[in-house]
């Protein structure tokens, strides 16, 4: 029986339903007779002890809204911006990695170790971007795209097949002409994060893997590139420098039209509003809310990591990520975690940090087993990859393995279906993974989840020890 971890438990602590709810009515108001809209800003306190009070509260909002957005426009920064930056190449252009990702890979924690990478970041400030995605004979790949609040959407195998096609990639408010032969492909806003995986199952596939890389490609439809000033991005937990690049962001990428009423609030930050950042912090009322804000934003979304997902026999596996809708702490605690998260239709992930006792996995102390009664149902591969605890990263080993999938050479698959993976320092036979002389964690990736999968049926068993 699976056991339910809630992102938000304030209303089950309340003894209030937890399903079934009445969603809240909503009108608009310009239908009605002689409505105004106000001209007016709202107040801040005057009372010292009032306005630092209310500048925490707003801040405390501003701080959980916007930590996927500033985490997201320091790549962007960096890659698209930053002339000066070793990874710069600008917008609309493809960065491909073309190797595996093996121990020390630098570009981010818990890699998988059997696709290739790319990384773009759009500009649609003057007109569409056309993607073209080569024919890829069956082989897997995902295009995910995410705004800058990390809210994924894909062109890939599963949703567009790999015959390949070309994509007009453009905002919701775009009105031109579609070409002929191309498929329009809406995106929420102007700036867009393209992080693109293809199968290389081996290393021996690579040189037609990176041939498949340079296949995608991406070409402005628009007159001439965005003139727009960027904000150099700071310190995450810099409340001023983070609510600049929160202004930028909520004035030059947007906000759903649901989102308006909660971020008018943040006018009084300086974000979206008639006062800069600078003016509001020279009040040192306003500058100790804020400070204070930010600090209970940080408590509450480090506090809220490990409530990501369902906890089923010792795996946990995610909620929703990649859609977030108006979850924000939830949205804030995967990104912080790591940003770049795709939805579980594409990619359906597990993770496990202990045995079926309850004991943390440490190759120090034994060897493991994972027995299955068959194997991962998904439509295009699966993969097992173990990480070291202490650095996120995969474990280095004489024999240069990080995974076994359904892609191994030699898997053992027994003759009732199952799949026996094992978990040792002296790892030996196709269906062996080596493990560090320390703490480790296990992922398994399906891409293209089945429905077994999607609605349980399919479980994952407790990873049990193994005497040595």
């Amino acid at each position: 029986m699976r056991r339910i971890i809630p992102v938000l438990a304030m209303t089950s602590a309340l003894g209030l339903p937890t399903t079934a709810q009445a969603e809240p009515r909503s009108y608009d108001a310009a239908k009605a007779d002689q409505f105004l809209e106000p001209l007016a800003e709202d107040i801040v306190p005057e009372d010292p002890v009032s306005r630092e009070l209310h500048m925490r509260h707003t801040a405390y909002d501003a701080a959980i809204f916007g930590q996927v957005a500033i985490l997201t426009y320091k790549q962007i920064y960096a890659q698209a911006i930053d002339k000066d930056s070793k990874l710069y190449v600008g917008f609309n252009r493809f960065a491909h990695g073309r190797d595996l990702a093996g121990p020390g890979y630098a570009t981010f924690k818990s890699p998988n170790a059997d696709t290739l990478y790319s990384n773009a970041y759009l500009d649609l400030t003057a007109g569409p971007v056309l993607l073209t995605v080569p024919p890829t004979e069956g082989r897997y790949y995902t295009v995910n795209l995410l705004d800058l609040y990390g809210n994924a959407t894909n062109i890939s195998a599963r949703t567009h097949g790999t015959t390949g096609g070309r994509y007009l990639l453009a905002t919701t408010d775009w009105g031109g002409e579609v070409p002929e032969g191309v498929t329009l492909f809406r995106v929420t806003q102007p700036y867009m994060w393209i992080l693109m995986r293809i199968e290389a199952e081996t290393p021996a596939v690579l040189p037609e893997v990176r041939r498949l890389q340079d296949g995608f490609t991406l070409e402005p439809m628009g007159s001439s590139a965005t003139q727009r000033e960027f904000p150099a991005p700071g310190a995450i937990d810099d409340p001023a420098a983070f609510l600049k690049i929160l202004d930028w962001v909520v004035e030059q990428a947007g906000v759903r039209n649901e989102e308006l009423g909660h971020v008018q609030a943040f006018r009084s930050l300086g974000v979206g509003g008639p006062r800069t950042v600078e003016q509001v912090f020279a009040d040192e009322a306003v500058k100790r809310g804020v400070e204070a804000g930010f600090a209970d934003a940080r408590t509450v979304i480090t506090n809220s990591l490990a409530q990501n997902g369902v906890s089923s026999n010792g795996w946990r596996e995610p909620l929703d990520i990649g859609r977030y809708g108006f979850n924000y702490i939830y949205r804030a605690s995967v990104n912080t975690l790591g940003t770049g998260a795709n939805v579980r239709l594409e990619n359906f992930a597990f993770t496990t940090f202990e045995d079926a006792e309850g004991e943390t996995l440490d190759g120090a102390k034994h060897d493991y087993v994972l027995r299955l009664a068959s194997p991962p149902p998904a439509d295009f591969f699966w993969s097992f990859t173990v990480y070291d605890r202490k650095t996120q990263e995969l474990v280095p080993n004489d024999r240069n393995k990080y995974l076994v999938s359904d892609n191994t050479e030699g898997l053992v698959i027994g003759d009732d279906g199952s799949v026996t993976i094992t978990f040792s320092r002296d790892a030996k036979g196709p269906n062996a993974i080596p493990i560090p002389d320390g703490g480790f964690y296990l992922a398994l990736r399906a891409q293209g989840p089945r429905r077994e999968m999607m609605q349980g049926t399919w479980q994952l068993t407790p990873v049990q020890k193994l005497p040595r």
